[in-house]
């Protein structure tokens, strides 16, 4: 269902057990609205301002490059490791507690990445990260981008869900550059378990994203709360 904030995304029964509950700040891809800055080459996967931003943030010199404190819960050492596409190292990847976090660069306008590379960088990422998780590894996505991916990254998805036989994880789409006058989450419309909820909308505050797992074997639901006090949930439809 799709209601006032608390909105649920997907029916939710039970929440995690006190104690493990798991908060991250997690932003879009910076490297997103390169393409709008001068000296863009469109032609090729490097330039003096995207590698400025990868020696800065996606470095292994850099304090940005992994997590720098332990997660909740659990022993001390308790953090996932950040995996990063050596060919765009702005791409990231990480999985805690069997949810699965990818950090992809899709731009807004025509990039090198999402239009001129012979391979889309986004999808060879997802597919690759994905082929390395047993079947039995993982609960759910989690994709984010600045703009809403490709429906061909999807499809790498897909493929690791048949290989699995057929069991179809809930995937979570976080992006912006949409700017919608409200939070209202859209769920695929070929009724795949597919939900996106942007992070721009018009005049809108933070938004408190969890994921949620049902401790009886019920999966995992995405829970999405609109913090802003001018409820922008209001008028959203029912999600069935």
């Amino acid at each position: 269902t799709q209601s006032r904030p608390p909105g649920l995304i997907l029916p939710m029964r039970r929440v995690l057990p006190h104690g493990s509950s798991l908060q991250l700040l997690l932003s879009s891809n910076p490297l997103s609205n390169r393409n709008e800055c001068y000296g863009y080459d469109i032609s090729s996967n490097t330039d003096p301002t995207r590698e400025m931003w990868r020696s800065h943030f996606a470095a292994e010199t850099s304090p940005f490059h992994q997590f720098g404190r332990d997660f909740p819960g659990g022993a001390a050492g308790r953090r996932p490791t950040i995996r990063r596409q050596a060919s765009n190292p702005e791409n990231y990847f990480f999985v805690a507690e069997r949810v699965a976090f990818f950090g992809i660069n899709r731009p807004d306008r025509e990039s090198h990445v999402s239009d001129r590379a012979d391979v889309d960088p986004n999808e060879s990422w997802v597919e690759e990260r994905l082929a390395l998780a047993s079947c039995d590894a993982l609960d759910s996505i989690v994709i984010i981008s600045h703009s809403p991916p490709k429906e061909s990254l999807y499809g790498r998805a897909e493929e690791r869900f048949a290989r699995c036989g057929g069991a179809v994880l809930p995937v979570l789409t976080v992006s912006g550059n949409a700017q919608p006058r409200t939070y209202c989450m859209t769920r695929d419309a070929a009724g795949r378990e597919r939900v996106a909820v942007t992070v721009e909308a018009l005049q809108s505050g933070p938004l408190l994203i969890s994921v949620v797992r049902d401790p009886d074997g019920g999966g995992d639901f995405f829970h999405v709360e609109d913090v802003d006090p001018v409820d922008s949930n209001r008028r959203c439809p029912a999600l069935s």
